[in-house]
């Protein structure tokens, strides 16, 4: 049986260190507007991210999002340690961060081990909803400097050959001042990553 060890991997945002910049926060960023959210529910692979101490020593990194009965949001968030197949997995809640606006904003409340479900930290800039996101979060940490949290998710393990979905989402991300020289891109088809998805087919009805 494909055992889940609980740990630190609070990906797509929790408590732990992201990457630090010597900026303020910026209120420039464009996020989604009209925020279709069962849309938007099934699995994603994280394809690009900056460093967050959570992902360290990661691979395989991918994020399902599925309803609770109470009409909230199920985040699982999952790994594998490459060096030895370890996978992480770390169940999360989620809900809309304004959900009373006439138009709604791809803004949510993530949280992860029953910590305060009150802080607007996962904004996705930007999805097609099949295809790909732009995920990003900014933490002000004191004077000029932020913490920043981005990612770049797919619907698959790879980005597809489309060069002008490639060309927008380079737009996308020059727009919103995502700096590439921070970024770490994930691996997805190394064999750990292989026998992880196998195994979730097999769990799957």
């Amino acid at each position: 049986m494909f055992s889940y060890y609980l740990c630190l991997l609070c990906a797509l945002l929790g408590l732990a260190q992201g990457t630090i910049f010597e900026r303020p926060c910026r209120s420039d960023v464009t996020v989604l507007q009209d925020f279709q959210v069962d849309k938007y529910l099934g699995l994603w692979y994280d394809l690009e991210h900056y460093e967050a101490s959570f992902e360290q020593n990661t691979d395989c990194v991918t994020a399902e999002y599925s309803r609770y009965e109470d009409g909230s949001i199920r985040v699982f968030n999952s790994a594998v340690r490459l060096t030895d197949g370890l996978l992480y997995a770390v169940d999360g809640k989620a809900v809309l961060s304004y959900p009373d606006v006439d138009m709604l904003e791809a803004k949510l409340n993530v949280s992860f081990y029953g910590a305060p479900n009150d802080e607007s930290n996962y904004w996705v800039l930007d999805t097609d909803y099949d295809n790909y996101a732009l995920v990003w979060s900014c933490e002000p940490i004191g004077g000029e400097r932020s913490l920043e949290y981005y990612w770049l998710l797919s619907r698959t393990p790879t980005m597809p050959e489309d060069e002008e979905l490639r060309d927008k989402i380079a737009e996308l991300k020059q727009a919103n001042g995502i700096v590439d020289d921070e970024l770490i891109i994930t691996e997805h088809f190394a064999e750990g990553c292989k026998n992880k998805r196998h195994k979730r087919l097999q769990k799957m009805p």
